[in-house]
């Protein structure tokens, strides 16, 4: 029977400790993960004259559903998915001659199916990152262009890693206590304007609950922003006063 584990409304299991070989370093503040903390480091790759045969192969040995295709000094040249490979499996249930009103899918179904080599197959350009890029900007680069795995390049284009969008999930894996405590740093630095006898910071689940007196109303708003800006954080509620509104324009005078 397989193992299973239920991860209930409060997300109970999820909040179980890492181990401590998973954690990730947490030197400076406000923090921002940068993916060499969170990408695989070992990375299975072809180059553009593999062959569909041994592109299987590399993905049914190791398990992985992404191969980078890179050139003889390692630089990424682009992606082969296991869709790819799955192309020429899936037309054995079509038409081998194809219709002249086609769907999209079909056609482009059709036309990666024709492929052999990783050259042939693979997709190019590859979005990539680099060891530096935080955990936020890379979660950007995938979601904005639907992309499952991200190719970690140093200077020269040359692959060192990869991450995965369930890699990035790491950097908002935070006990409320560490969030608090980041939230709390945020809300009495010297540009914050807050009154600290006021000061109220309470995370649960990473909601937080923010209750504060500050000087100027554009303070309360940047305060918010870099809030909700912290890792691990997924919704902010406030009670936020100032005593100077800074934002409000200026009524004209009305003259008869």
């Amino acid at each position: 029977m397989a193992a299973t584990r239920h991860y209930d409304s409060t997300g109970a299991a999820a909040r179980q400790p890492r181990p401590a070989t998973a954690r990730i370093p947490w030197d400076g503040l406000p923090r921002h993960t940068p993916v060499r903390d969170l990408m695989t480091r070992r990375v299975v790759t072809v180059d553009p004259r593999t062959d569909h045969a041994g592109m299987v192969a590399a993905v049914g040995d190791h398990h992985h559903d992404l191969l980078p295709v890179v050139d003889a000094e390692g630089r990424v040249m682009g992606i082969v998915a296991a869709s790819d490979l799955l192309a020429k499996l899936a037309l054995t249930v079509l038409p081998h001659q194809g219709m002249r009103f086609e769907p999209r899918w079909v056609r482009a179904l059709r036309r990666r199916g024709a492929g052999v080599t990783a050259g042939e197959l693979m997709t190019t350009p590859a979005w990539t990152v680099t060891a530096d890029t935080s955990a936020a900007e890379a979660a950007l680069l995938a979601v904005r262009h639907r992309v499952h795995h991200l190719p970690v390049t140093d200077d020269r284009r040359r692959l060192v890693g990869m991450v995965c969008l369930c890699d990035l999930l790491g950097a908002v894996r935070r006990d409320d206590a560490e969030i608090r405590s980041e939230v709390l740093y945020l809300a009495v630095a010297a540009d914050a304007g807050t009154d600290r006898a006021t000061l109220r910071v309470d995370c649960d689940h990473g909601r937080i609950l923010l209750d504060a007196h500050t000087t100027k109303r554009s303070q309360a708003g940047a305060l918010l922003d870099r809030v909700r800006a912290v890792e691990g954080v997924v919704d902010v509620a406030d009670t936020l006063r100032w005593d100077i509104d800074d934002l409000a324009v200026p009524s004209r005078p009305h003259h008869l």
